[in-house]
C-alpha cells in the first residue's frame, strides 16, 4: 500500500472518529445502536445518506477514576 492510500485512509478514519462523518462519503453519521459490555460502551453509527452504506463502530472504554471525557 503506498503513502497516498495510507493518507486517504487515515483521513477517512479521523473524519469518522472525531466528527461522526461517514468514512465513505463524508455525510453525517447517526447513532444506530449502543451496547454496554463489561464496562465498555460500543456505539454503532450508520451514514444518514440513503445511497451510502458507510458505517463506523466506536469503542468507549470504561472511565478511569479522575478522568473525564467531554462529549460535544
Amino acid at each position: 500500500m503506498d503513502t497516498e492510500n495510507n493518507t486517504g485512509l487515515l483521513s477517512k478514519i479521523m473524519r469518522a472518529q472525531n466528527h461522526q462523518l461517514c468514512p465513505e462519503c463524508g455525510g453525517k453519521m447517526t447513532e444506530s445502536e449502543r451496547v454496554h459490555e463489561n464496562g465498555t460502551t460500543f456505539v454503532w453509527f450508520r451514514c444518514s445518506d440513503n445511497n451510502c452504506n458507510g458505517q463506523w463502530l466506536q469503542k468507549i472504554p470504561r472511565q478511569q477514576p479522575g478522568y473525564s471525557v467531554n462529549v460535544a
